[in-house]
């Protein structure tokens, strides 16, 4: 093909609140590639459907309500390549614990004694989730999770979470996302790391998890999801469960931890990295 495309170029930190967010949005809007280097964060999309209204989406997306709109490094016109191939290059192993490496399955890694390696693909579209969050989540679950747990995840995406707690000793668990892609992805992560059988993706919020009595809830979304589902969340857990929380930013912590207390939970232990933090709370002694 020798279709023109567009190569606007942002400045998008890893540590950005929106980072997973865009392109999401800018999907919707006809963009059809994302490629993160050295340069900056690469949106393109074909001249001939970066119309106005593509522009006003794209536009509201860098600018998200209440943070300073993202700068544009650059906008260029550009040859048509293989986006996937080009973003696939950038997907390597990472080493996200002491004990945990994630690898897509095109670049698999060899574990040492000891170790365990998560397989992961995730969609191009939406990033690759090995951010902070993500990170501080499973060192949270190597250190609490045991032997024969039930796991609810909340907000699943690529089912990462989800595959780490299992892989751990996690009896079984149930994930969901209100995103539609993930019951395709995460699917497919499951069956990569042989989990079929243990690991239930659903589409959907907690309404399609009547289930209760869960051991550890995993929940690495935004800080006002978090507070909106608190109540659920806990309503689901047993007494002596576990509940680890991510997706927030170190000014969260105050907020999180008054609802908590609303709640008659108790923050047993705060890890962070950069900007964000990692929350685990169980519920108070002799509530």
């Amino acid at each position: 093909m020798n279709e023109v495309y567009i190569d606007v170029c942002l400045a998008l930190p890893e540590a950005h609140s929106c980072r997973e967010l865009i392109p999401a949005l800018l999907t919707e809007a006809g963009f059809s590639g994302f490629v993160d280097d050295e340069a900056g964060f690469h949106c393109y999309i074909e001249q001939s459907l970066f119309t106005e209204d593509a522009r006003e989406i794209f536009q509201r997306a860098i600018a998200p309500a209440g943070e300073s709109p993202i700068a544009i490094l650059s906008e260029k016109e550009i040859a048509n390549r293989n986006w996937n191939e080009e973003w696939e290059k950038t997907i390597t192993p990472l080493r996200v614990s002491d004990k945990i490496i994630i690898a897509p399955s095109w670049h698999p890694a060899t574990p040492a004694p000891g170790e365990l390696v998560v397989t992961i693909d995730p969609k191009m579209s939406f990033g690759t989730g090995y951010h902070e969050s993500t990170r501080l989540m499973i060192r949270l679950i190597e250190q609490y999770i045991q032997t024969s747990m039930r796991v609810l995840d909340v907000g699943t995406g690529t089912g990462v979470l989800a595959i780490v707690a299992v892989k751990l000793g996690g009896s079984s668990a149930i994930a969901i996302d209100i995103d539609e892609w993930t019951a395709v992805n995460g699917e497919e992560n499951v069956e990569r790391n042989e989990l079929k059988g243990k690991i239930d993706i659903r589409h959907g919020d907690l309404a399609v998890v009547p289930e209760s009595c869960f051991d550890m809830i995993l929940a690495n979304i935004q800080r006002n999801v978090i507070l909106e589902l608190l109540p659920e969340m806990i309503a689901r857990l047993t007494p002596t469960g576990i509940l680890l929380l991510s997706g927030l930013m170190v000014d969260d912590r105050s907020a999180i931890e008054q609802a908590l207390d609303r709640n008659s939970f108790m923050t047993a232990q705060v890890i962070q990295e950069n900007e964000w933090i990692g929350m685990a709370a169980h519920a108070r002694r002799g509530s």
